[in-house]
């Protein structure tokens, strides 16, 4: 809802999926870390980006939804409040197996309530020193609290409070030349701190402690780029990149009973208290070039030379991008496409940190050793008579990692931790299929089949070899039910078969959506009705029945109704620049 005094409210937003809702583009969220979601318009309001903090319990379980906790406002004449809530549930059922022998019967059902808003802002400036030489300046910065309740009954009965408070601040110049060179620096600072208040007792064991947390990230990047016109259709390109950055992190905790408030002294049962000040370094040298055969083919390569330096890592790696395109008539493509790339972790996922998840039962540690993931995939496209498109890939991800879960032998708790797979592999093949019926109805039909491999010789005390076939099928279809007035009606659906992600278990799934959409005012207003998840089986339930390990997570499932209306005012269009990159920030 967006009204006059510039406010907006979002209330369970379901960001997994893609909406109509003001020209929205959604992304597909995956991690405990925040994620995003932008959302443009052709007007003062200009885009919002939905920011999703989902719990770690799903992290890396594909098909579990995540939901919006706060918002970010961009282009708007004045700085605006956005405030969301959210509400989780998810049923716990596991049977826990310790190393004596005993076998534990654990039932859950856990209800989370958040709150949250944030503040974002922009400032950016071009100067043209001389002809085609361009100086550009651009400050992007953002303040966001974050508030949640988390009540667990049942086997384990726990009652947790959090708190935290977010900060980015982030400066780029940019200077172009009229001859191909590109430079330009970045530094960007960001501090997240938090704290958890947390009461927690299962069977004999009580859990009661304070902690304070904080992640602060100092990071510089430095690049250089040129490009050469050689005519005759070749093209010639290099350059440099430089990443440092030093990640001061700490958490410390309390004991609740023994220091009554002073937060002084340290409990057994509780982790130990973690102060670090780790810095990394990536230094990136490409070259590449591209030429033109003609109308019909040509070729573009480039290799990335890395050397990538942590406190633990020191290495050297190489990435080779080709794209080679034939199109033997209009309308007609062919496309060979062999892309590589690094997939770095979390800084706060290689801490030496140990927190809990809700309640002493759940704990999340982390890993100072985890690797970077180097992807690897040759992808074939074919596309014809310029709207059907056919494509073929094989994907290799070495040292591939995701947060997992694993019931412990030795304690009765179950721990979520970031690990180095040996590789994760997929062979799939894609058709998107489009078809009209006249002007009433444009519908696009897509069909993905997948092949998909995981090996861990080291995890934990299970090693596993896993390798599944599934697919996934979606249909939309846009009804134009009346061109005056104008209104539309979308159909989506979706099934997907059942599938496996690590240890896991994924059940099938599938969701059919439903979308109104009625534009007035010549064409300045638009009103939408969606009804999201109609027959509430979008989420599922993973399971996990692996070795020893057995468990079973229920999240609920919601219908969604959302009404929105949007008036578009003039023409205002933001000036396309590079998004600052807080993938990897708590």
């Amino acid at each position: 809802h967006y009204d006059e005094d510039g406010d907006i409210s979002v209330t369970a937003f379901d960001a997994s999926k893609g909406y109509d809702l003001m020209a929205a583009s959604a992304l597909n969220i995956s991690g405990s870390n925040t994620g995003k979601v932008a959302f443009t318009f052709g007007h003062l309001l200009a885009r919002v980006e939905f920011v999703v903090k989902r719990n770690a319990a799903a992290d890396g379980i594909e098909g579990f939804n995540p939901v919006i906790h706060s918002a970010k406002l961009y282009g708007m004449h004045k700085t605006a409040d956005f405030l969301a809530s959210a509400a989780d549930l998810t049923d716990k059922e596991a049977m826990h197996s310790l190393a004596d022998g005993s076998v534990h019967h654990i039932t859950t059902d856990e209800m989370g309530r958040s709150r949250s808003h944030t503040h974002s802002f922009r400032v950016g400036t071009d100067y043209n020193i001389a002809k085609d030489h361009q100086l550009s300046f651009v400050y992007n910065g953002s303040y966001s609290t974050h508030h949640s309740l988390m009540d667990i009954y049942g086997t384990q009965q726990s009652n947790t409070r959090s708190n935290s408070t977010d900060w980015l601040h982030n400066g780029r110049l940019d200077y172009r030349t009229p001859f191909g060179l590109k430079a330009g620096a970045e530094l960007t600072y960001y501090r997240s701190s938090s704290d958890q208040l947390l009461h927690s007792s299962m069977q004999d064991e009580e859990l009661a402690f304070y902690t304070e947390d904080c992640q602060r990230i100092n990071r510089w990047k430095f690049f250089l780029a040129q490009e050469h016109n050689l005519g005759r259709g070749w093209g010639l390109n290099y350059g440099a990149v430089y990443t440092t950055s030093i990640d001061h992190s700490y958490q410390y905790y309390y004991d609740t009973e023994k220091d009554a408030g002073t937060k002084t002294g340290v409990s057994t049962g509780i982790p130990d208290n973690m102060q670090s000040r780790r810095r990394e370094q990536t230094l990136n040298f490409y070259a590449g070039f591209n030429k033109s055969f003609g109308d019909k083919l040509s070729l573009d390569a480039s290799l990335a030379v890395e050397h990538y330096k942590t406190p633990v890592w020191n290495q050297w790696d190489w990435y080779p991008t080709i794209n080679l395109s034939y199109m033997p008539a209009p309308g007609y493509v062919w496309q060979l496409a062999l892309s590589s790339d690094k997939d770095y972790p979390d800084y706060w996922a290689v801490q030496d940190a140990i927190s809990y998840l809700g309640g002493g039962y759940s704990e999340i540690h982390g890993n100072p050793f985890l690797k970077p993931a180097q992807e690897y995939q040759l992808q074939l496209t074919h596309i014809l008579k310029s709207k059907y498109i056919f494509s073929a890939w094989f994907a290799h991800t070495k040292d591939y990692s995701t947060q997992t879960l694993y019931q412990s032998s030795e304690r009765l708790v179950e721990i979520y931790k970031h690990l180095n797979f040996n590789y994760q592999q997929q062979a799939g093949v894609q058709a998107s299929i489009p078809f009209d019926i006249k002007q009433w109805l444009n519908s696009r039909l897509t069909l993905i089949g997948v092949w998909h491999h995981e090996k861990d010789d080291d995890f934990w005390d299970i090693p596993f070899n896993r390798n599944i076939c599934y697919g996934i099928a979606v249909l939309t279809n846009t009804f134009t039910l009346s061109k005056k007035p104008d209104l539309k009606l979308t159909l989506t659906g979706m099934a997907r078969s059942k599938a496996t992600q690590g240890i896991y278990d994924l059940p099938s799934s599938g969701y059919v959506n439903a979308a109104l959409r009625y534009a007035f005012a010549k064409g300045k207003a638009i009103l939408n009705l969606y009804c999201n998840d109609i027959f509430e089986t979008g989420q599922i339930k993973p399971r996990i029945r692996f070795g020893t390990q057995n468990v079973t997570n229920d999240y609920a499932c919601f219908r969604e109704i959302v009404v929105s209306f949007t008036y578009k005012f003039g023409g205002y269009r933001e000036k396309k620049r590079e998004e600052v990159d807080t993938s990897r920030f708590k």
